[in-house]
């Protein structure tokens, strides 16, 4: 999959226009004072999602994670980052509150050091992001997790892009089943998602319309991001250190 998206900068404060669909991706390897600054801004349950990891670096990087989706947040709801409060749904998505006041719909992912947002107002989103693996054993896990019509797909690609295809493929249901909310209740098996097309659009067994965009994050890595009905217009933007300091400079105190 070739990059060819455009990524940018941004700054507070954001706005969400109707059938808009936002980006973001963060290197989540962060200085210690930016990290600890971010830190500051999480919740005692968020905290203590941190403390259960062993790996410090893995710990890190989830406190960047946390810490950056609640600074981006903060730039679209008008909000210091540690005043945003979130509700979680059965399965653990998590959502504004309803004392937000806001349609804003948000998901995050994220692989190794590199982390994936994506925020909508109105309707459901969902976002993936893996790293590619080489010498990753696709079908075998695609034996057990894909459908039969993706299978079969992938078994007719030449060795060589199976890798790709694999994880382009996987990024596109774990991106559906964020966006729907819904865990391993949603069986991968049930559903089928293309590969190689970059944009399609999936009906539920309701018949509601969902679109899949893939994309890649950096080289490297390949990402899905996964909203409810059609038409969306997608903007790609990129977080640093800087974004956070303007924010922070520019938020009411």
């Amino acid at each position: 999959m070739g990059n060819s998206l455009l990524w940018v900068r941004a700054a507070a404060p954001l706005t969400l226009t109707d059938k808009e669909l936002h980006v973001w991706r963060a290197s989540l390897d962060l200085p210690p004072a930016l990290l600890q600054r971010l830190a500051k801004t999480l919740r005692a349950n968020e905290n203590e999602r941190a403390g259960k990891f062993l790996i410090a670096q893995a710990r890190e990087r989830f406190v960047a994670a946390r810490g950056i989706l609640r600074q981006l947040l903060g730039m679209y709801l008008g909000l210091d980052p540690d005043k945003i409060d979130f509700r979680y749904g059965p399965q653990g998505k998590p959502s504004l509150l309803a004392t937000h006041d806001s349609n804003v719909s948000f998901s995050v992912s994220h692989s190794q050091a590199m982390g994936l947002f994506a925020f909508c107002g109105g309707g459901e989103v969902g976002v993936d992001i893996e790293e590619v693996k080489a010498d990753f054993k696709g079908m075998q896990i695609a034996s057990h997790f894909f459908s039969e019509i993706e299978i079969d797909k992938l078994a007719r690609l030449p060795p060589e892009q199976v890798n790709e295809a694999f994880f382009e493929c996987w990024t596109g249901k774990e991106a559906y089943v964020k966006a729907r909310g819904e865990g391993l209740s949603l069986p991968l098996r049930n559903f089928s998602i293309g590969f190689g097309n970059g944009e399609q659009v999936l009906r539920d067994e309701v018949g509601r319309t969902w679109s899949c965009y893939a994309l890649e994050p950096a080289p490297g890595f390949t990402g899905a991001v996964v909203a409810a009905g059609e038409g969306w217009s997608l903007r790609y933007y990129d977080w640093s250190p800087a974004v956070e300091i303007e924010t922070s400079a520019s938020l009411p105190k």
